[in-house]
């Protein structure tokens, strides 16, 4: 274990940025458990090293002709027979290597063999270990190939149930961060109610705790999913250390309480609910406190979240008390949520829970619902699991876009949001019907929906199913996935982008669909969400026809699927990966999806770099003519989709600018 204050991961190898003699930096990579890198078959300049010293350059932190100490050759020269001294290599960012005075002062670049880390594996041993100096604590975490990695960071102590969350501050001593943070207790009875803990992703690990800000890297706290009744900040899914490395920005993935135990109101004017939310807020404060001992900026931070963490995002966005937290925010699959009336959800779940605890008859009710059996709880047939409007947290229904709204009652930053094509497929049953009408009624839409999608049923048109699977069942499921997903997706996101646009509550807003997935095996129930298999592309061939559901962007987005150890399916999958986390770290630097051109060259993204020069810029949503990315091996910017049928379902573009 060591400290690796002014390290930075790179491409091949450790780049110590404090200028220092060569005998330090023999020693500070001896202290690593490294050397000072040189050259070998295993070890070639050309292999990343040259693009991640030409981006040094390029982002500022070197001036081109910079020197880094590289092997450990030294020589003794003599000069006329009198002056004796000693010579040592130096490497320059072309690769050229140059005699320079064994006392001058210049960062060192030191041997990189810590091994990459998966799901299943990460070296933590000793050798791998890393020190930070924290606040007043000192974190144990490790590094891998990409990154340095600091898991299960406290954020804030377990709260009394029921009550607000308030940031850590207090941490001291030596306490290690090399295990991910445990689950929130979740169903069945997995997880700890002492859950409200972070996992941290970075490229660099300054020196001080407050480093010249021209060091310091943009962020992104990440939201998980999950219905507000499951996730996990450690999901092998949302690893951050693909977004860190290739992004060049800091990852910090958060926890959050869930279901009955994070979000149950009580009827006395104290304990109003939304405590998930004090959490999250709880976690950005830290971030906000802390993150520039992991080379985070602090004015640079971005929140982004999936489904109910998207959800989440938006929570975080309308509540007056995260202003000024983050400048910049993604929404991955918001499900369309009003927030609930206080009194409406007490009279509706609260009354519910306190009956099936007994609790409604004791005189006493919070003593008593504090006291019951936490595991027992969440698996009541009553869950409270959504947002309240308590008046603190959130103020009203659902965001307020009036542009007098802004950074009083309602953040005002940049947005991306988006959807998946096809997201209802995993999330409603697979009827085994050829019966439209059947299968729609099924679903539980009320009279007037239903009523109102048969009588303009010309714009629901029978679908065609997978090629592979193109039979009459999927055919009708095609088509009530278009609804489902329409009603309780596509629609509101559309809306909620229209009306920020014409507002300018959101200086910009910029839309995605993704016509390319990549569904995670265990999460495809319905057998539709996966790429036809063939005789040539036995993983799946992406290219064909199949249902891009709920979830299936994640493991693109982050860049995981093959650290997940999902096979590579066609030539394309890895290249749009990584064209995806390109967007989505660009937007986290700049609050622009574009990626700087010159920024992929310096980096040598070659095939980002051709696919975004033959598409063209993402352009931001347009209030009178709205266009979106269609994410796809060959992206294109295309006009919101279904704007006939959100009108059908009651949820017109302009829902929000009546």
């Amino acid at each position: 274990m060591s400290a690796a204050s002014d390290a930075n991961t790179t491409s091949g190898a450790l780049l110590l940025v404090s200028k220092r003699p060569h005998s330090d930096a023999v020693e500070s990579c001896a202290k690593l458990c490294e050397t000072l890198w040189s050259p070998s078959p295993y070890q070639d300049f050309n292999a990343g090293l040259n693009s991640s010293l030409s981006y040094e350059v390029f982002a500022g932190r070197f001036p081109p002709d910079q020197l880094f100490w590289s092997t450990t050759e030294e020589r003794r020269v003599s000069w006329r027979g009198h002056r004796k001294w000693y010579q040592c290599q130096a490497i320059d960012v072309h690769g050229h290597y140059h005699k320079v005075n064994c006392n001058a002062r210049l960062p060192a670049l030191c041997t990189h063999s810590a091994p990459a880390s998966t799901d299943v594996f990460a070296d933590t041993s000793t050798p791998r270990q890393v020190a930070q100096t924290v606040g007043q604590q000192t974190l144990i975490g490790y590094r891998d190939f990409y990154t340095f990695q600091f898991h299960g960071v406290r954020f804030a102590e377990e709260p009394e149930r029921f009550t607000y969350s308030t940031v850590y501050t207090n941490a001291t001593g030596t306490n290690p961060a090399i295990d991910p943070a445990p689950e929130c207790l979740q169903a069945p009875n997995n997880g700890s109610t002492d859950c409200l803990f972070l996992n941290i992703w970075t490229t660099f690990l300054p020196a001080t705790q407050k480093p010249p800000k021209k060091k310091l890297k943009p962020v992104m706290v990440y939201i998980y999913g999950g219905g507000f009744a499951t996730g996990s900040a450690s999901n092998p899914t949302n690893d951050g250390g693909n977004q860190a490395s290739r992004g060049d920005v800091v990852v910090v993935d958060i926890a959050y309480r869930l279901n009955t135990l994070g979000f149950l109101a009580l009827d006395d004017g104290v304990h109003n609910g939304n405590y998930w939310i004090s959490d999250l807020i709880s976690g950005l404060e830290w971030v906000q406190k802390y993150i520039s001992a992991f080379g985070g900026d602090r004015e640079h931070v971005m929140i982004f979240g999936e489904s109910a963490g998207a959800q989440s995002v938006q929570a975080l966005l309308a509540s007056p008390k995260a202003i000024g937290l983050f400048r910049g925010a993604i929404m991955q699959s918001q499900y369309f949520q009003p927030y609930v009336p206080l009194q409406q959800a007490i009279s509706q779940t609260t009354s519910k829970i306190l009956n099936e605890t007994g609790c409604n008859s004791s005189p006493d009710v919070l003593a008593c619902v504090q006291a019951y059996n936490a595991t027992a709880l969440i698996n009541l047939s009553t869950n409270f699991n959504f947002p309240v409007v308590d008046g603190t947290y959130l103020t009203s229904p659902y965001i307020n876009l009036n542009s007098s709204a802004a950074n009083k009652q309602s953040s005002s930053v940049v947005v991306m949001t988006g959807v998946n094509r096809d997201e209802e497929g995993i999330l409603i049953p697979l009827i085994p019907s050829t019966n439209l009408s059947e299968s729609i009624f099924k679903q539980g839409y009320n009279n007037a929906t239903n009523a109102a999608i048969f009588e303009n049923i010309e714009d629901f048109p029978l679908g065609t199913g997978p090629k592979f699977n193109n039979t009459p069942v999927n055919q009708v499921f095609n088509t009530t996935v278009r609804v489902a997903t329409d009603r309780g997706f596509r629609c509101s996101d559309e809306f909620t982008a229209i009306a920020a646009a014409s507002t300018g509550i959101w200086p910009r807003v910029y839309f995605y669909e993704f016509n390319r997935t990549y569904q995670e095996p265990d999460y495809n129930t319905t057998g539709v969400c996966g790429a036809p298999i063939t005789a040539t592309h036995p993983y799946g061939d992406p290219e064909l026809e199949y249902f891009k559901c709920h979830a299936g962007e994640l493991p693109i987005s982050f860049g995981t699927f093959a650290r997940s150890r999902y096979a590579e399916r066609d030539a394309h999958d890895i290249p749009f990966s990584q064209l995806v986390v390109d967007y989505w770290t660009s937007f986290a630097r700049n609050l622009d999806p574009n990626p700087n051109l010159d920024y992929l060259r310096a980096r040598g993204y070659w095939e980002s770099l051709a696919a975004i020069e033959a598409l063209g810029p993402w352009q931001p949503v347009d209030a009178i003519k709205p266009e979106l990315m269609l994410l796809q091996p060959q992206s294109t910017m295309a006009p919101f989709p279904d704007e006939a049928q959100c009108a059908v379902l009651g949820q017109p573009f302009d829902a929000l600018l009546k």
